[in-house]
């Protein structure tokens, strides 16, 4: 086995602990059915890179996707009166709200700590599933799951990288170690090759 295979089979296995224990905090509170929704943040703080530099706008930007639900909210009641028209009591709304989402933000907050998009995106559908499955959640909720998550994420991130560090640094101890083993053995057969090739009484003089 290669070792890089081995640095992967130490993170993935201090991984699959340090999350497993971590996440036993959400059943002793209470919260065990929605462990799930521990996942959703740690996916997006590795799609993102993995950088603990963009944790803060990723906070932000999920707790603008929250008020915008309550803003689609209010404009989905707004065209309600419409009835039957599917376009303008459903489509048209969603439309509206998704242009001003993607007009503040990616436009005139671009480049901000309100301008993470998929954060945004992430609060505003977690949103809609407490809100239209009349989850027993609320706002703060979702927001105390999101941060827990990215815990979760920094935490196995730091360790894993840490150990895959530890094991890197141990590796090129050991293979300077060999390499200068193999040196001193090159060195000897070298050195012995070199007297057997003279004459014995050159050797004795």
């Amino acid at each position: 086995m290669s070792d890089r295979r081995k640095i992967k089979l130490v993170q993935s296995l201090t991984g699959a602990i340090v999350l497993t224990l971590l996440m036993q905090v959400m059943p002793v509170l209470g919260y065990g059915n929605y462990v799930w929704m521990l996942f959703l943040p740690l996916l997006l703080f590795f799609a993102l890179g993995a950088d603990f530099k963009k944790i803060p706008a990723m906070i932000i930007g999920y707790g603008c996707g929250c008020l915008w639900s309550i803003v689609n909210a209010l404009v989905m009641q707004l065209f309600a009166g419409f009835g039957d028209n599917a376009f303008l009591s459903n489509i048209l709304p969603t439309i509206i709200v998704i242009f001003l989402i993607l007009t503040t933000h990616e436009n005139l907050l671009e480049g901000t700590i309100f301008g993470n998009i998929p954060s945004i995106f992430l609060g505003l559908s977690t949103s809609f599933f407490v809100f239209m499955l009349n989850v027993p959640l609320t706002t703060l909720h979702l927001i105390g799951f999101y941060c827990y998550g990215l815990v979760l994420a920094a935490a196995w991130f730091s360790l894993v990288w840490r150990c895959a560090a530890q094991s890197l640094a141990r590796n090129a101890r050991w293979q300077r170690s060999c390499h200068f083993r193999r040196m001193t053995r090159r060195i000897r057969r070298t050195a012995n090759s070199t007297a057997a090739s003279f004459p014995a009484k050159e050797r004795n003089r």
